[in-house]
């Protein structure tokens, strides 16, 4: 039988010591930040609901591209990873890119193209060009997109099937048309291509297993991770955020629960 092990894809942190690290707020997403979120807390939710480690993810959203929190708290601890981001609208996206890569604990870089930050990336070259990147680094790319551009999206992962991507809330299908499942569930033919399923998706009216379900039978539960965006996600607590996650996945056998849980993000990050 399986062991199941939690490793949440998916959290945020934010320093209350702003003279060190300063706060660049962009308007992304909900104000968090303004809370107890530094890397602290986030330990302390771990342990108290069990969870042996998560993926830092960069916080576009009080940091700008300024990655030197997730990056310092991550670099000696071997319960986080660490994803950073890269400005796409920037002057030297390679330069930027190759400057991230030199953190050698990075696991991944997050392409943000939602919000103020649009996804021209995926179309005008700029895309290429980090895939091309990404290729040559070794490192997977975990695109924050709506589902809209997916499409373009395969175009990129289909030329460079060698890079792993894994979408951040599974490309927000919620906002999309009545389509935006059936696209998303399409994309499973493309064997690079993983989804974080987060509390975003999972926290609504109806029975969260049914999307975990639906996607299980598109994809394979292999390639599905459990996030809990916390503490973006603000209408429960961590230990809560880790339950719905639970029954979220309650009609998979055990070896794929235990994977969706926290063995598949495992395998991608560490």
């Amino acid at each position: 039988m399986a062991t199941e092990t939690l490793v949440d894809a998916h959290v945020h942190v934010a320093s209350s010591d702003e003279d060190a690290f300063p706060r660049q707020p962009t308007g992304a997403g909900s104000d968090w930040w303004r809370n107890e979120s530094g890397v602290e807390r986030l330990h302390q939710n771990l342990e108290t609901s069990g969870v042996e480690g998560a993926v830092v993810v960069q916080a576009v959203g009080v940091y700008g591209y300024d990655c030197t929190y997730a990056a310092s708290v991550t670099a000696d601890d071997p319960a986080l990873a660490f994803v950073g981001a890269i400005d796409l609208s920037g002057d030297d996206i390679e330069a930027d890119f190759r400057a991230l890569a030199r953190h050698d604990h990075l696991g991944g870089v997050r392409l943000f193209g939602v919000g103020a930050a649009n996804a021209e990336w995926l179309t005008n070259g700029t895309g290429q060009l980090v895939w091309s990147l990404a290729a040559e680094v070794g490192c997977t790319l975990v695109p924050t997109i709506f589902s809209d551009g997916l499409p373009a999206l395969r175009t990129l992962m289909e030329r460079t099937p060698e890079v792993v991507v894994a979408i951040d809330h599974c490309a927000f299908p919620g906002f999309g048309g009545p389509d935006a499942m059936d696209n998303l569930a399409a994309l499973a033919e493309v064997p690079s291509l993983h989804l974080k399923v987060s509390s975003h998706n999972l926290d609504g009216e109806g029975d969260p297993a049914r999307f975990v379900d639906t996607l299980a039978e598109a994809y394979g539960p292999t390639r599905l991770c459990w996030g809990s965006d916390n503490p973006q996600h603000q209408s429960k607590t961590y230990p809560q955020l880790v339950e719905l996650a639970r029954h979220a996945a309650r009609n998979l056998d055990a070896e794929h629960r235990a994977g969706f849980l926290g063995g598949n993000t495992r395998r991608l990050w560490w």
